[in-house]
C-alpha cells in the first residue's frame, strides 16, 4: 500500500509537508449559463471547477455536480487534463433520456475515461444532481483538472452548471 506523502522516521514537520496532506477543494460560487447564442454544443471550461495536479502525482477526486437544461438542450460534461495524463471516472447521473428532475428509476452508471463524453437528462429547468468520481494518474505535465461542458443540442433555453457544484481532490501517490 502506497501512502503519500511518505514520512520517514526522523522527517521534519514543516507547513509544506502537513499541506500536502490535505485533499484540494473547490465549491463553485457563481451559477454558469450556456446557450445556442454562447457557446452551445461546443465543451467550455467551467470557470470555478478545476484544481491543479502535480508531475507524476496519483489523486482521487470527486464532483458534485447541481446542473440545470431544458428538455431540448440538455447537457453533457466531460473532463480535460494535461498530455500525457490518464482520468478514469464514473457517473452517477440521470439518463439522458429524462425529462424531469422529479424522482426517476432511470438512471446512468458508465465507466469513462478521460476523453469519454457523459450526456446527462433532468431537463426541466428545475435543476438535477450526478455524483462524479474518478482517479486522475499524471504523466510527466503538471495542470490542471478541468470540468468541461455544454449543451448536448443547441438551444435557447440555458443549460446551467449551478453555484454550490463542488469538486474535491486528494493526491493519494
Amino acid at each position: 500500500m502506497s501512502v503519500y506523502p511518505e514520512i520517514p522516521a526522523g522527517r521534519r514537520i514543516t507547513d509544506e509537508l502537513l499541506e500536502s496532506m490535505l485533499p484540494l477543494e473547490v465549491v463553485k460560487t457563481v451559477t454558469e449559463t450556456v446557450t445556442n447564442a454562447t457557446t452551445g454544443t461546443t465543451y467550455q471550461d467551467d470557470n470555478e471547477l478545476f484544481l491543479p495536479a502535480e508531475v507524476n502525482g496519483v489523486y482521487r477526486f470527486k464532483l458534485f455536480l447541481l446542473h440545470s437544461a431544458g428538455t431540448t438542450g440538455k447537457f453533457r460534461m466531460r473532463f480535460s487534463a494535461p498530455s500525457g495524463a490518464a482520468v478514469n471516472w464514473g457517473v452517477h447521473a440521470t439518463h439522458v433520456n429524462i425529462t424531469s428532475s422529479t424522482t426517476v428509476a432511470d438512471m446512468s452508471n458508465p465507466s469513462r475515461i478521460l476523453s469519454d463524453d457523459q450526456q446527462m437528462g433532468g431537463g426541466d429547468l428545475a435543476g438535477t444532481t450526478a455524483y462524479i468520481m474518478g482517479t486522475l494518474t499524471m504523466g510527466s505535465t503538471a495542470g490542471n483538472l478541468m470540468l468541461q461542458w455544454a449543451q448536448i443540442t443547441a438551444n435557447a433555453a440555458a443549460t446551467q452548471v449551478r453555484a454550490g457544484s463542488w469538486l474535491t481532490m486528494k493526491r493519494v501517490s
